[in-house]
């Protein structure tokens, strides 16, 4: 029998590799009461516990709680207890007390006495877990030495039941010697013991899951919360190892190159990026010497357009590993808006000297323009007063004339009262710079003033004569929707010339050495409440310092004579200051330029 014990206390600490599977199930204890038995152990399995102690020992056994309700099913109990004395209301009710008083605690072995009910020997012991009483474990129901026969009867009557049946079913009832009780009742305490031991370690065990439960959800909710701040971030974030493979990768990244995570993750940077290939070396550099990398405006040619990226290399240790997180912030948009900045402080530098120079040229300016007029007047038309003149010298008019005409001194006149109103212009769109004109100001269509400009190019005198611009070909990509704005036409028209024409001339002249016919791609929409325009051509593009300077006042790439460099600055005024608008140009070198101009929609 004590073999069999030994098992079974061996199969009880067996359970406990089941019990964190078990808990799992389980709800969070010290919510709605105190801890009770099933709480800690699996009723089956304590089930067939008592069945088999009860099968070694030959008594009775069940488990109630510390009130003496049953909680797992009685074990060899006998007919007298479980089909006579409990079926009446009195027998039950003392069968309980009973109980009750049996499994009181008690350090220093089982409780071994007659029961209060039948008088039959029953013992118990208490189970505890950290001081709580959660169960007693009661064995029993058998006849000894000291058992008062004619009591029993006597208890028969006072519960009312049957007297015949009592007795018949009182021999049937175990004879086991005190002694041999008293072993029982050794065995019965020391698996209390054992029992009360396995519940305070289920405790803690459930206590310690617990709190490894509520540390994974802390740790999963941060973890949770980290990855929504780095997936949310605008910059691309891409961690990497020492050897530059990919180990993170957040959501922008993926929206800008198209990889899902699950995609690049132990890939090479180079492989995933070949612009970042580069920045291995950095990463390299961030990791051996411990410090931050940092590269600004790093230029990359995205379908055609030039974009700017500061890209930062963070040296990163984790768990051992050692690696770098790189980030990677499109700053585009920053960096036009900052030459857009330089450009407008360009402009207000020109102006207090464009006020000063548009009064000193004017003053010449209109005596020549004066004298030419008069001149021509003078010498190539009719009046009485030339004649009479002329007759006083001794000529004839109608001959000074003819020789005037036959030498072309009217087309040169001509020439130069052109040249004077074209410096007159000039002289007016510098006094630009420094105050606003109140000029005729309406709303109007922008493509129409871009096809106006585009027959000024064309059809201009000055351009068929030094250049071959009516071959160029033009193609319109206008938006359905009426794109129309607030504007002087006449300066819009400007702004359009000056940009067709400075484009044509880049063409025609590089023709020969990229050999392509000279193309315009025209667009013009309207996108929200702004109209945006872009002139593209196919020339040779410019060089990233050209481009930078486009707009500033006097800078030219054209031989001297050829240009004043103003004209671009004019434009850009004209855009920005008049018209509320933002001008840009994107260029790649032999791949053409782009000139993009928004304007605020009427």
């Amino acid at each position: 029998m004590q073999e069999r014990l030994e098992a079974e206390a061996r199969r009880l600490r067996h359970k406990l590799a089941k019990v964190e599977a078990e808990l799992a199930a389980l709800g969070e204890p010290g919510q709605g009461g105190e801890i009770g038995f099933l709480d800690l152990f699996d009723l089956d399995e304590i089930q067939a516990i008592q069945d088999a102690f009860a099968a070694a020992t030959g008594v009775a056994s069940m488990i109630t709680s510390p009130s003496g309700e049953p909680i797992t099913k009685p074990s060899n109990f006998c007919s007298l207890c479980e089909k006579i004395i409990r079926t009446t209301e009195k027998g039950r009710a003392n069968c309980m007390r009973s109980d009750a008083a049996l499994g009181k605690f008690n350090p220093k072995g089982a409780t071994l006495k007659p029961c209060l009910s039948s008088g039959l020997w029953d013992g118990g012991a208490s189970i505890s877990v950290d001081g709580r009483h959660i169960a007693n474990w009661l064995v029993g129901q058998v006849r000894n030495e000291e058992t008062d026969l004619k009591k029993l009867r006597a208890y028969a009557r006072e519960i009312g039941a049957d007297e015949d049946a009592f007795a018949k079913a009182m021999e049937e009832v175990t004879y086991m010697p005190l002694d041999q009780f008293r072993e029982v009742g050794r065995a019965l305490f020391l698996l209390a013991n054992l029992m009360s031991w396995t519940a305070y370690q289920n405790l803690q065990l459930r206590d310690n899951i617990r709190e490894i439960r509520n540390a994974h959800k802390q740790v999963v909710s941060l973890r949770n919360y980290l990855s929504n701040i780095i997936d949310s971030m605008p910059s691309v974030l891409v961690g990497v190892d020492a050897k530059g493979r990919i180990t993170h990768w957040n959501m922008r990244a993926s929206a800008v190159t198209g990889y899902e995570p699950g995609e690049v993750e132990g890939r090479l940077l180079s492989d995933v990026l070949p612009e970042l290939g580069v920045e291995l070396a950095r990463v390299s550099s961030a990791i051996d010497e411990g410090r931050t990398v940092h590269q600004e405006r790093v230029p990359e040619d995205v379908d055609g357009e030039r974009r700017y990226h500061d890209v930062s290399v963070y040296p990163l240790v984790a768990n051992g590993v050692q690696g770098a997180v790189v980030r990677v912030d499109d700053t585009t948009e920053r960096v036009r808006i900052e030459e857009m900045m330089v450009q407008s402080e360009k402009m207000l530098s020109v102006g207090g000297l464009a006020a000063g120079m548009a009064h000193e040229v004017n003053n010449p300016l209109a005596a020549i323009l004066g004298n030419a007029r008069l001149l021509k007047k003078r010498l190539l038309e009719w009046g009485k007063r030339n004649e009479r003149v002329a007759q006083e010298c001794g000529l004839e008019l109608d001959r000074v004339i003819d020789y005037a005409r036959r030498r072309e001194i009217a087309s040169m006149i001509d020439a130069i009262i052109e040249s004077g109103e074209r410096a007159g212009n000039v002289v007016t769109n510098m006094l630009g710079f420094s105050r606003k004109t109140d000029g005729d100001v309406r709303e109007e269509s922008v493509a129409a003033i871009l096809d106006k400009s585009v027959e000024l190019v064309k059809s201009g005198q000055d351009l068929n004569h030094h250049y071959n611009f009516k071959d160029i070909e033009f193609v319109r990509e206008y938006g359905e929707e009426p794109a129309t704005v607030r504007c002087e036409p006449g300066k819009l028209q400007q702004v359009f010339f000056n940009i067709l024409y400075n484009g044509a001339q880049a063409m025609t002249f590089a023709m020969a050495e990229t050999g392509r016919p000279p193309r315009f791609v025209l667009r013009c929409a309207r996108s929200g409440d702004m109209v945006r325009v872009e002139i593209e051509d196919n020339g040779p593009g410019m060089e990233e310092s050209v481009r930078k300077r486009v707009f500033e006042p006097f800078f030219t790439t054209k031989a001297p004579g050829v240009g004043t460099g103003l004209g671009m600055s004019v434009s850009y005024f004209i855009v920005s200051e008049d018209m509320g608008g933002t001008m840009r140009v994107e260029s790649i070198p032999g791949r053409g330029a782009k000139f993009i101009i928004e304007l605020p929609a009427a």
